[in-house]
């Protein structure tokens, strides 16, 4: 098949989402996925409409490109990746890469549980102090709790006292402050929660919508509080838009939610973390 690049790990994970399928598999479980999951999201499905068109479309082209992923992948009998984006174990049969090549830059995993990455920009409750950077997270293995390293801090800190600085939401517009001249983009928490729970439970799909709602209005106030009109804008523009999904049908709602799920984790969910 014609690609611009070679897949990546992260390509292989976030296939694996899309078309909701787990390691290991074969051609035959990636067709059977892939068929049910274009039949629900297919444009033909919404002829005469064209947000709704629009937004099949956009998922429908995810799909494919998922089902191309994960059928190459099984060609080249690859490593499956982890599911939290670890480093593939080294095959002896792999060829070295050519020198005159830089080697791709890791994408930093997700933690599962506070849905931070290395990059990330926080504050320390009570969440008025400086921005600080992530270095990462780590879990205590005794009473499972999540701790969050920090660039230039001596110890780590209970994740509950940690909260996304500077940022703004792509799918739902929630965000936070200080104003600064460039925020981040990146799902919030409670999007890459929804985006689970709408997952493996479609019928949450009317929920999860007045969910985001909810928080684009919450994200409006917010950004006008600290005075930075744009991230006002975008909160308000995400609002309009899980306004006009009210009317939709089941199937019809999460074709437009996974859309918006998929352009948010395309833009921040493979992509390289800032250096710390």
């Amino acid at each position: 098949m014609s690609r611009r690049r070679t897949p990546t790990s992260a390509d292989c994970r976030r296939a694996l989402w899309l078309l909701g399928v787990a390691p290991p598999l074969d051609h035959d479980g990636v067709l059977r996925a892939w068929r049910g999951r274009v039949a629900q999201a297919h444009p033909d499905r919404h002829v005469g409409d064209e947000r709704r068109e629009q937004a099949a479309a956009t998922l429908t082209r995810a799909l494919n490109e998922a089902r191309e992923t994960l059928d190459w992948w099984i060609e080249q009998d690859l490593d499956w990746p982890s599911a939290r984006g670890g480093v593939r174990e080294v095959r002896f049969d792999e060829p070295e890469p050519w020198p005159e090549r830089a080697p791709a830059e890791e994408v930093a995993p997700v933690c599962s549980v506070t849905g931070l990455r290395r990059g990330d920009r926080v504050r320390l409750r009570p969440y008025d102090g400086d921005v600080l950077v992530v270095e990462g997270t780590e879990v205590d293995q005794r009473d499972r709790s999540v701790w969050v390293r920090l660039v230039d801090q001596p110890q780590p800190v209970r994740s509950d006292r940690v909260r996304l600085a500077a940022f703004s939401c792509p799918a739902c517009g929630a965000c936070a402050g200080p104003a600064v001249d460039e925020p981040t983009i990146r799902p919030c928490p409670d999007c890459l929660i929804d985006l689970r729970r709408l997952e493996q439970r479609p019928d949450e799909a009317a929920r999860i919508r007045r969910a985001i709602e909810a928080r684009a209005r919450a994200g409006e106030s917010l950004a006008e509080s600290i005075g930075d009109g744009r991230l006002a804008d975008r909160a308000r523009e995400r609002r309009r838009w899980a306004r006009r999904l009210a009317p939709a049908g089941p199937d019809d709602l999460q074709a437009a939610l996974l859309s918006a799920f998929s352009s948010a984790w395309e833009r921040w969910g493979e992509r390289p973390a800032a250096d710390s």
